[in-house]
């Protein structure tokens, strides 16, 4: 089980690293387009190419990330109100169904790439096969149903009563606008 947990420890710090690149690069290839287009009259061909590009990544990788911190968009009226066993309850059968939609729009994306590589589309400015930049769509969609199916199994510990139930962020209400 320690193997279990280090290769979580890494993904996470993988994701985080491709996040923070990505981002980053998105950063530094607009700024770079914007002074060669003002100072020397010429943009860069691929910005808008690369960028779009980063952008897939940051929301696949992102949407993995962000359901590993539990920090994913959620309807928690309902199961704010709940508390123990049957918020537990609730949130196994949330997070098994997200994981069961997940997991399937994983095994969709995979024919959606293979079709992709099929017909053999290229970017128009790099020339990078677009398969390739697809392949993050089914990684991070994967990823983010094993994140939900680890919540799950979380949610089921804390039903069977071998581990308290993790702590719920609350969000801290906005102040009032004078």
């Amino acid at each position: 089980m320690a193997w279990l947990h280090k290769l979580d420890w890494l993904l996470e710090k993988l994701e985080a690293f491709i996040l923070a690149s990505a981002i980053l690069l998105m950063a530094l290839n607009s700024v770079g387009n914007v002074f060669g287009r003002y100072l020397f009259n010429q943009s860069l061909y691929f910005s808008e190419e690369l960028n779009q590009f980063l952008i897939i990544f940051v929301t696949f990788i992102g949407c993995s990330y962000a359901a590993r911190h539990n920090r994913h968009i959620s309807m928690s009226a309902f199961v704010e109100q709940l508390t123990g066993k049957p918020a537990a309850a609730s949130l196994l059968l949330i997070n098994l169904l997200t994981a069961a939609l997940l997991m399937w729009l994983t095994w969709a994306s995979i024919g959606y790439v293979q079709s992709a590589a099929r017909v053999g589309r290229a970017s128009s400015a790099l020339q990078l096969p677009l398969h390739y930049i697809y392949l993050v769509i089914p990684l991070g969609l994967g990823m983010s149903g094993l994140q939900f199916l680890r919540h799950a199994f979380i949610q089921l510990l804390v039903l069977l009563g071998c581990r308290e139930a993790p702590p719920r962020h609350v969000d801290v209400p906005l102040p009032p606008q004078a």
